[in-house]
């Protein structure tokens, strides 16, 4: 399999969008960070490019607290892709909540390999990357 290096990062805050991206390229200078604004959006690039593994990013970075569908109802619906789509694309789930259950739920559920608590601190992604 060829080597990716792109990185979707899915957060309704562009503030938050702007960060994220910057710690991430702080550390992963020779790849490409994709923005989507909803989880929504990126579930649709998703399907569009399942079939295109060079379109699809390596690694998923979502922010848990979204309006309408939020990370939790898109962990749900990521269950529906096929196992080459779940294998190569991991994800890591940012959020500021501090609310037990969810941060249970979200490091319980199979497609998240990590789980960083905002704000953002640079060497959280080191070990992903």
């Amino acid at each position: 399999m060829e080597h990716r290096n792109r990185i979707m990062v899915v957060d309704d805050n562009l503030i938050d969008q702007m960060i994220t991206a910057h710690v991430l390229k702080s550390i992963n200078t020779d790849g490409e960070i994709m923005v989507m604004e909803n989880a929504t959006e990126a579930l649709e690039y998703l399907y569009e490019h399942q079939y295109n593994q060079s379109a699809m990013p390596s690694l998923i970075v979502l922010d848990l607290d979204m309006p309408g569908l939020n990370g939790l109802g898109f962990l749900e619906r990521f269950k529906e892709f096929s196992v080459e789509v779940k294998s190569s694309c991991r994800i890591v789930v940012l959020t500021a909540s501090e609310i037990q259950a969810d941060i249970e739920h979200i490091l319980a559920h199979p497609d998240v390999c990590k789980l960083i608590l905002k704000p953002l601190d640079k060497n959280a992604f080191a070990p992903i990357i």
